[in-house]
């Protein structure tokens, strides 16, 4: 949105220089800060496992399932507007530089405005029906598009666009911390990244494609499709009873890894396992119990939605 409104005052190629200045800013911000180590209590072996690790939880987990089809809701909407913006507005509406910059700054303008108003919304409501939400208004405005919009309403598809997105985009952290143990968070981070990225990958060839093969005004439509497809889908995907903990089963395992002494981890010792955490083998009997619940090595798959009621 920033960039947009520079675009009225100044040319492309000042706006370069200064995005890449900023860059380089960043990146001095970036190296300058001084993270704490991270301890994971599990040593997770081989390439393979460390590769998949993320993706494992991602997907046995259902909310998550759920938050993978409306990223690709977002691509759908997203690369309607990223690829064919300056399209719509230099060729259909015959307009300029300044006009494609503001049809721009109003999808930025739509979701940093959800953006900052979220949070506050989401501490007395759910993540799923606000998501869903935007899965369904990025469809909307797509929808809306197949109208041939003027240029005031491309901006207002626009704005709703950006909004749509941000109520998807702002809630996924706060989806992806509660789907894990802390010491897999960048794990499932980066299964999260590799995962919308390759819905992206999807649909801005396509919005291209589609728009030279077929037209901008099936290319609404048929992108809208998408996005209210997958929105579909992450309602099946994402039950609406959706508990933080959930009662279930365990049976009998004995492995050996990293662990303190918790609810899982109650056994005597023989005095040489040596301060917590540690490893050595052990067994968990068979029982049930009730606890926030995430995909882990005790928990290897989702209880059963029978299970939940």
């Amino acid at each position: 949105m920033v960039a947009a409104a520079l675009l009225m005052v100044m040319s492309f190629d000042v706006l370069f220089v200064l995005n890449a200045l900023a860059f380089v800013i960043s990146a001095s911000l970036a190296i300058s800060v001084m993270l704490p180590e991270s301890q994971p209590l599990e040593e997770i072996p081989g390439v393979w496992r460390r590769v998949s690790h993320g993706l494992r939880i991602y997907l046995k987990t259902p909310r998550l399932r759920g938050l993978l089809a409306l990223n690709l809701a977002v691509s759908a909407a997203g690369a309607m507007q990223i690829v064919n913006t300056v399209v719509l507005v230099r060729s259909m509406l015959g307009l300029g530089e300044k006009e494609v910059a503001l049809a721009f700054s109003a999808a930025g303008g739509g979701s940093m405005l959800v953006a900052l108003l979220l949070p506050k919304i989401l501490d007395r409501v759910t993540e799923r029906p606000v998501m869903l939400l935007g899965g369904v208004m990025m469809a909307l405005s797509l929808y809306l598009g197949w109208l041939g919009p003027s240029f005031a309403g491309l901006v207002g598809l626009w704005l709703l666009l950006g909004a749509g997105a941000s109520l998807v985009m702002t809630p996924t952290g706060r989806l992806l911390k509660r789907s894990c143990q802390p010491e897999d968070r960048p794990a499932l981070f980066a299964a999260q990244f590799s995962l919308s990225h390759s819905c992206w990958l999807l649909t801005y060839p396509l919005a291209g494609w589609l728009g030279v093969n077929l037209g901008l005004t099936e290319t609404f439509v048929l992108l809208g499709t998408l996005a209210l497809t997958a929105t579909g889908l992450a309602m099946l995907a994402w039950p609406r009873r959706d508990p933080r903990e959930i009662a279930h089963e365990h049976s009998p395992i004995g492995h050996s890894h990293l662990h303190y002494h918790d609810e899982h981890h109650k056994h005597d010792h023989e005095g040489w396992e040596g301060p917590e955490p540690h490893r050595h083998s052990h067994h968990h009997s068979r029982g049930s119990h009730r606890h926030v619940f995430v995909i882990d090595d005790h928990h290897a798959h989702w209880p059963s939605q029978h299970k939940l009621r």
